[in-house]
């Protein structure tokens, strides 16, 4: 599974995926300026707590989710951060049921 954050010019990709070990996942975070960041797990409940609080982080930074399966808008032409905050909630709720559906049917979990 692999979701894409955007704030203006700049692109985020977070990952997850099978890995050899039995039960294993791991979560990858390209970053903008070329790293990566890597985290593995075997607990799924981990990697889905995870995997959220990766990405509120970002939507608290002002990353906004893009991409195949992510319909949900923040105005982006909006100059004050005000209506940014407002959207902030909703966003969550919205990634945070994404996520959990698609990582349980890709991964039955």
């Amino acid at each position: 599974m692999i979701w894409f954050f955007r704030r203006g010019n700049l692109q985020v990709d977070i990952e997850v995926r099978r890995i050899a070990d039995p039960d294993g996942f791991e979560l990858v975070v390209d970053y903008p300026d070329g790293s990566e960041g890597v985290q593995r797990f075997t607990d799924p409940r981990k990697l889905v707590r995870r995997t959220l609080a990766v990405q509120q982080r970002f939507i608290r930074d002002g990353w906004v989710p893009s991409g195949p399966g992510m319909r949900f808008r923040v105005e982006a032409a909006a100059p004050a951060p005000v209506k940014h905050r407002r959207a902030v909630p909703r966003l969550f709720r919205y990634v945070h049921r994404q996520v959990t559906a698609r990582l349980a049917a890709t991964f039955g979990l």
